[in-house]
């Protein structure tokens, strides 16, 4: 197994206290667990008695040893005789005399009680802040954190059917994995019986409980699945909104993943203060109540991503499952490129290419700031710590990649074995190889050594050059990581295309073949620096590099302005139009400008405007500045956003009105928020008092306050401190709150005499009783540098009672200590840089002031 270093300049994955971790060993095989759970919402008390049928293997079994992490055990039977057992360390160690005879079948029965558990199991109830919460019960055992709600082998690689009675209050509805089997009043209380015949692992199983409404979508499938969906009282009609594409979901990943959907039925339940977006457990998905939304959200925001995500996961991950955590790619990276498939077929190929091109982006930006480690890794504190986005974006770009490499029929002929060979297995990455191997005869080991089982990604520099006399044109291939004999260049096939005209550009679909007038040509890049000289009858008018995008790794253009412009007119491929329109963003010539204020007004796909809007801010020229505000009109709302989000990097009066405006008028909340956010930036004196009186509002997730609250914190104004820190107080939106905590840092970073004040109250939140407010403020503590906020990160890396806590905690408070560590006079030289950079631009706007008629 390859173990990520900092060899290569990164940091290391592997935080102290790390070690290689591997499945446990066997003694018997789980045929199925039998759960009858009763739980007190009031009490935030399960009661329960787990059944569990076992076999044992080839040797007599005297004594088992469950995961069982406070859970009070009162007595374990077989066939009505107790069975000596011991509870300790968050085990159950069970005793069996005689023992469990080799191919002989063991059902034992355990009584246990659980009381407002650590984790695993969650009660959420009304509160003096939030008085409007309804009281409902929901579990979370990924990774491995059943252990907290029921005893049992809490691993992945042991898969069992199940069976689970839940006694509920009268009105009140249970939800657990597979089929419904009845549903019977007794006296005053209601028994909800399930049962999953296809057998999977315990960190799929759930429960929720709650006053919930049931909707019935239809049926789907082959098969005429059920599909449902339960929200609290009402919530209705953002359910539909929400999940109201899952039939069509189910529809076409059957036909992609040619084996269909192999449950009984399809649920998914929406619940408050998930730790997660959501969790695929076995035919009953748990969701996020943030991703149910209004009418307005709806405008620009979509839950079919988290939707299409948790579904794929019914196939990789449950019908499917990765033996060992080291390979969770195998569940995270599928389900992630499913999002972009599902996108593919509901919005087209443009969509499709921007969200793998949006996979990529967030890889390679925890590649760059966080860590490096390859996909496939096996040395970590806790397991959680692997779901990054090495596991689900590069994951997913490296499936991307794959269909790329194979060809469309290939590829799904591969994806398709692969299922149909290991449902209902534990898999690894060998099982995707040798089924790839298998449905095509292609050997793609080697592919899988270099991205999946390497850490890192090829930094490609692409340049193009036409020789009139020689008649020919140069395709320059450079790669700019660090090579050397333990990190060898990247080897991969690109394809080039030479167009002969250029049209305005035209749609494209995955795999499409040349354009009219296209020569379309495969080079093997090996090298470092690699020369491809391509005789032709005349010059090109668009040169055409990795059309698809195909090639994982950060790509930097350098094609001259001509041909970048040609590219931004009349490129089928979002991708290489992106990348173009950066080129010229950054080039600023009179034809670059021509070639961008034309994709504002006519290029068809909003992706390449909000990435040319985040390209032009970078210049941070009068240009690109008035460009901006023109494109704020824009039809579609998030390029509004992006555009919005852009103009912060400029200070003058003009750009605030412009951004006023738009905050306080535009249909979208998100293009609201990107405004309020921006006007801070410019420091306006218009911008206190509508970002104060914004921040005190209350939008859905709190997305248009959130906006005010980092606009707030970009004011460099002593006023903006209060009204942060009452935005992170308990009683605001969940959302806000977590902007805010990031925000307040922000503020704290800029007002040297608030600094005590930030740091006293982000030591508080560290302990906030939210979750993701409590991630938030633990990313706040590391960016604010502050070595006062140590002692709580350590002992929340210690004892956080989630291992992301834990990891992120210390990860934080390893970079607070680094930053101590810069000498003083090297803090002093960016002091002085930061006022040389902010002179500059006060003469560059006395210059543009001058330049005006």
């Amino acid at each position: 197994m390859i173990i990520a270093d900092d060899s290569d300049g990164h940091r290391a994955f592997a935080l102290p206290g790390a070690r290689l971790q591997y499945g446990p060993d066997k003694l018997v095989e789980v045929e199925h667990i039998d759960l009858f759970l009763e739980p007190d919402l009031d009490a935030r008390r399960l009661d329960g008695v787990c059944t569990t049928t076992v076999r044992a293997y080839d040797e007599p079994v005297t004594r088992l040893e469950l995961s069982a992490v406070d859970l009070h055990v009162t007595r374990v039977e077989h066939d009505g005789t107790p069975l000596a057992f011991v509870s300790r360390d968050g085990t159950l160690e069970i005793a069996f005399d005689p023992a469990i005879a080799p191919g002989e079948r063991c059902t034992f029965a355990v009584t246990y009680r659980t009381t407002d558990p650590r984790h695993g199991l969650f009660f959420i109830a009304p509160t003096p802040e939030y008085p409007e919460k309804i009281a409902h019960a929901w579990t979370q055992s990924q990774d491995e954190n059943a252990r907290y709600w029921f005893p049992c082998f809490d691993y992945p690689h042991a898969k069992q059917s199940t069976s689970t009675t839940v006694r509920v209050p009268k009105g009140l509805f249970a939800l657990a994995n597979g089929a419904l089997i009845e549903r019977k009043d007794d006296g005053d209380r209601t028994l909800y019986t399930y049962r999953q015949e296809v057998p999977h692992s315990t960190y799929l199983m759930t429960l929720v409980v709650g006053p919930f409404v049931e909707i019935e979508q239809g049926t789907a499938g082959a098969r005429k699945v059920p599909v449902l969906y339960y929200v609290l009282p009402g919530r209705e009609a953002d359910g539909e909104r929400a999940f109201g594409n899952t039939p069509r979901m189910i529809e076409l990943f059957e036909e992609r993943i040619g084996t269909p959907y192999p449950y009984a039925r399809y649920s998914q339940i929406a619940v408050s203060d998930f730790i997660f977006g959501g969790m695929e457990n076995t035919s009953a998905t748990t969701q996020t109540d943030r991703t149910l939304h209004d009418a307005v959200a709806h405008l620009d925001f979509s839950s079919d991503p988290l939707v299409s995500h948790e579904l794929a996961h019914q196939w990789f991950g449950d019908l499917l499952t990765c033996r060992d955590w080291a390979h969770a790619w195998l569940n995270e990276g599928f389900a992630t490129y499913f999002e972009c498939v599902w996108r593919e077929a509901d919005l087209g190929y443009d969509e499709y290419l921007y969200d793998v091109f949006g996979c990529v982006a967030r890889y390679l930006d925890e590649d760059g700031s966080r860590y490096r480690r390859p996909i496939v890794c096996n040395r970590f504190r806790d397991p959680i710590e692997l779901f990054d986005r090495h596991l689900y974006e590069k994951g997913g770009a490296v499936l991307h990649m794959l269909r790329g490499t194979l060809g469309e029929a290939r590829f799904w002929r591969s994806i398709r074995h692969y299922v149909a060979q290991n449902a209902r297995r534990n898999v690894e990455t060998i099982d995707l190889v040798r089924a790839i191997e298998e449905a095509t005869g292609r050997n793609l080991r080697g592919f899988f050594d270099q991205w999946v089982l390497r850490g890192g990604h090829p930094e490609l520099e692409i340049g193009v050059s036409w020789d009139a006399a020689r008649k020919a044109a140069t395709v320059t291939i450079d790669q700019k990581q660090k090579i050397d004999d333990e990190h060898p260049a990247y080897a991969f096939d690109l394809e080039l295309g030479f167009v002969d005209r250029v049209d305005a550009a035209p749609r494209s679909d995955f795999g499409a073949g040349p354009l009219e007038g296209e020569r379309r040509m495969r080079v093997r890049i090996e090298r470092a620096h690699e020369t491809i000289t391509v005789p032709l009858d005349s010059e090109p008018k668009l040169v055409r590099v990795d059309p698809g995008a195909v090639i994982l790794g950060s790509v930097v253009y350098k094609l001259g302005v001509d041909f970048a412009a040609a590219t931004l007119q009349g490129d089928p491929d979002p991708v290489a139009r992106i990348r173009a329109a950066r080129e010229l963003a950054k080039d600023g010539a009179p034809r670059a400008r021509a070639a961008l204020r034309e994709a504002f007004a006519h290029d068809p796909f909003w992706g390449v405007l909000e990435d040319a809007a985040s390209a032009l801010a970078r210049t941070k020229a009068p240009w690109a500045r008035e460009m901006l505000v023109g494109a704020l009109g824009h039809t579609h709302p998030k390029v509004r956003r992006a555009v919005a989000a852009a103009l912060g990097g400029f200070r003058d009066a003009e750009t605030a009105s412009a951004l006023l405006e738009s905050a306080q008028h535009d249909a979208s909340y998100f293009v609201r928020a990107a405004a309020l956010a921006s006007l801070g930036r410019t420091r306006d004196p218009r911008a206190f008092e509508v970002l104060h009186r914004v921040v005190q509002a209350h939008s859905w997730n709190g997305i248009v306050e959130g906006g005010a609250a980092r606009g707030l914190a970009e004011l460099a104004d002593p006023r903006a401190l209060d009204p942060l820190i009452e935005a992170t107080r308990l009683g605001r939106d969940e959302g806000l709150r977590r902007v805010a905590v990031v925000a307040l840092a922000r503020c704290g970073e800029l007002l040297v005499e608030a600094r005590t004040r930030v740091v006293d109250r982000l030591v508080e939140l560290l302990d906030d009783p939210m979750f993701l407010v409590q991630l938030a403020a633990i990313s706040a503590t590391e960016s604010l540098e502050d070595p006062r906020v140590l002692p709580t990160l350590d002992r929340l890396s210690a004892s956080g009672f989630d291992g992301r806590v834990r990891r992120d905690a210390m990860e934080a408070a390893l970079r607070v200590r680094e930053s101590q560590k810069v000498p003083a006079q090297v803090s002093a030289l960016r002091t002085d840089l930061d006022a040389l950079r902010e002179d500059q631009r006060k003469l560059q706007e006395k210059i543009e002031a001058l330049s005006r008629p």
